[in-house]
Formats: C-alpha cells, structure tokens, sequence
C-alpha cells in the first residue's frame, strides 16, 4: 500500500537557489558595515580635546543628579567610605547617603551660602554654623563628583573604546591627570581618571577615580559616579530648621 502524504511537502531546489545575487547582497551589506567602521575610526574626535569638551559641557550643566560610591583597598581589604545620591541646580545642593565607615548616615543641604545637616538623634534639621562648616565643605568636596574634575592639567588621555551606559553609546577614555581638589587631595595623590562621554551629547555619563594615599602606597581609594538628568528642572527645596 502507498502512503500519501497527508499536508503536501515543499521539495527545495538547491539549484534554483539565486547564489549569485545572495552573494553580491551580502556583500553590499559587509562592505556596508565596514564603511560605517571605517567613517566611526575617521572622525573619531582627537582623545584630549573630546575630554576637554566633555569636562566643560559637563561642569557647565545647570543641575543634575548622581550616584556616587567610594571605597578603599588596605592591606587587601575592600570597605566602602561613602555611599550616596545627590542632586543640585545652579545655587543648592542636597546629599543623601550612608557612611559605612564609621556607621552613620548623612543628609546635608547647601542652599546658597546657608547649609544645613540632618541630625542623626534626633533626624531634625539643624543649622550648620559658620565655624563648623569646614568638616561639611570637605565631606562635600569628597563626595561631590563634580568636584574630582577640576584639573589643572590633563597629562594623557587614551580612547578605550565604546559603552553604553544607560542606555546611551558613550566613548570611553582613560585620563592622568592633575586635579585642583585640596580636600582630596590632603590624603590621596597619583589620580587617575576614566570617563564615560555621551557620543552624541558630549557629557559625563559615567566616571571612575583611582588614587593612592599620600603616606602608603598600598592605601587606594576608588570613587564610581553615575551622572543623569543633566538641565533638567531640578526643585530642591530648603529645608525647616527643628522637624
């Protein structure tokens, strides 16, 4: 008995197959890609000047927000010194975090000239004084990611290729520089730098500080930032002294 196919079955040719016009198709599409390789190596910007750019469109920003980690290496043992988030808009700033490091958190916020601390007994907010401010004004410089950019001289810079952070394609460089941050730079020295620049907006998406300590070599600090919500409409608000 001959069985017959129940569905009809397609027979395929492998002859009738248009190999040439496969061929030539892909590659029209390889050549394609190449040129688009080719033309993203051409007009790649000069290392130095696209880091120049993006530290003054990034240090221009009206507001922004960031999260930003720092952690040391001693003798082999990683502990994390600050952990926190911020925003800030042209005149206040406002820090929020932990500081693992001696147990404690802290909240600040600098609205103008006038600055104030979340107390950690009580949790109302309290005045800082001006003779008092100089230990919030380094924290602040410490964990202000802003603050790590102000060099004074980019040594080298290296392109390291291509990321996307949240969700934008960044280029990545590796920078040594010398920097103008004296609270940093009481303890820490030897800087190096590594900034995520966002292709096509040319700002800061990410950066990462490498340091060594002033007195032990084997002391290291690193501190990772995440930037977001550049010139947006950033409302910090002052908060009431007591509650």
């Amino acid at each position: 008995m001959r069985l017959v196919p129940k569905f009809p079955i397609a027979v395929f040719n492998i002859k009738k197959v248009p190999w040439k016009w496969l061929l030539v198709s892909l590659l029209i599409l390889a050549l394609g890609l190449g040129g688009f390789y080719l033309y993203e190596e051409v007009t790649q910007p000069d290392p130095q000047e696209a880091v120049k750019q993006g530290l003054v469109k990034t240090l221009g920003a009206k507001s922004y927000r960031y999260e930003a980690i720092a952690k040391r290496t001693l003798e082999g043992k990683e502990s994390v010194l600050s952990q926190v988030v911020g925003e800030k808009n042209h005149q206040s700033v406002h820090i929020k975090g932990e500081l693992p490091v001696i147990k404690a958190e802290v909240e600040i916020y600098q609205i103008g000239d006038t600055m104030y601390r979340r107390d950690t007994t009580s949790k109302g907010w309290l005045k800082v004084p001006a003779k008092g401010r100089v230990a919030f004004e380094q924290l602040i410089a410490e964990i202000n990611p802003l603050g790590s950019f102000n060099f004074s001289q980019i040594i080298e810079v290296k392109y390291a290729g291509k990321e996307k952070i949240g969700g934008k394609t960044c280029r990545v460089y590796e920078v040594m520089a010398r920097g103008e941050n004296k609270f940093l730079e009481l303890y820490w020295q030897d800087f190096n730098y590594k900034l995520w620049i966002d292709r096509n907006e040319g700002i800061i998406r990410k950066a990462e500080v490498s340091a060594e300590h002033r007195s032990n070599s084997q002391h290291l600090l690193n501190i990772s930032i995440l930037l977001s919500d550049f010139n947006e409409n950033i409302e910090i608000k002052e908060p009431k002294v007591g509650q």
